[in-house]
């Protein structure tokens, strides 16, 4: 007979844990019930790192909100071919010996990229300097300093990238749903100055709007019942 397990999870910055409940005490006597907080007789918390791994156990669902927009997606460059850490940062490296901070590139401190195919680097990265031949990036690794590691495939590196970081940008989004932006804003005034009825008003056309529009993506017949009673 399989044996029920309870499983728990809280969310930290952009990491997911699970925790599973712990039922039995190292005396062998188990648990009933108890709550997320609840300690044992040791002073230890039931709640501790799952104790097995189950293959595909766990699904996420999720929405992604992207941060930045690649203006042109023909601007990549694909000579970037190997990786190591300067001083606790990512450099990496062509080994044809391109000019990064000359056309078409032109990168200095500040600016950024987006590296596709790079495995674990895939994203977007804040450029620190860059010269013949490398790229040295804000990110963070702690990798071998001298021993250069390669890409598992050729990376994709885009360098006319545009980042969301001030009113000026623009959102990547329908026009339908730029009105309700406008909405979800003037609410958020509306709040600030106390007027509550005004926000309640904006955030009902927000909600229609978006609900409208996602309504519109939806596929398939849509069906109807009716009842002889009703008209």
């Amino acid at each position: 007979m399989a044996t029920s397990k309870e499983y728990a999870y809280y969310i930290k910055g952009s990491k997911l844990a699970l925790a599973q409940k712990d039922l039995v005490f190292s005396s062998g006597q188990t648990l009933t019930q108890p709550g997320l907080n609840d300690l044992g007789i040791a002073g230890r918390l039931l709640w501790k790192s799952p104790k097995e791994s189950i293959a595909d156990g766990l699904e996420i669902q999720y929405v992604h909100s992207p941060n930045y927009f690649i203006n042109e997606t023909d601007k990549v460059d694909t000579a970037i071919d190997t990786y190591l850490s300067l001083d606790g940062l990512l450099k990496i490296i062509d080994s044809a010996s391109d000019n990064y901070s000359a056309s078409p590139q032109s990168l200095s401190d500040g600016k950024y990229i987006v590296l596709k195919k790079a495995g674990k680097f895939n994203g977007l990265h804040k450029v620190k300097d860059a010269g013949v031949g490398y790229i040295t990036l804000y990110t963070k690794f702690s990798g071998s300093a001298t021993v250069e590691v390669a890409f598992e495939e050729a990376p994709e590196l885009y360098y006319n990238v545009d980042v969301l970081n001030d009113e000026d940008d623009e959102l990547d989004i329908p026009r339908y749903l730029a009105t309700a932006v406008v909405y979800y804003v003037k609410a958020k005034y509306a709040e600030d100055t106390g007027e509550m009825e005004l926000k309640e008003y904006f955030m009902r056309e927000f909600r229609a709007l978006t609900e409208k529009f996602h309504a519109g993506k939806q596929k398939g017949p849509f069906r109807v019942q009716s009842f002889s009673m009703l008209t």
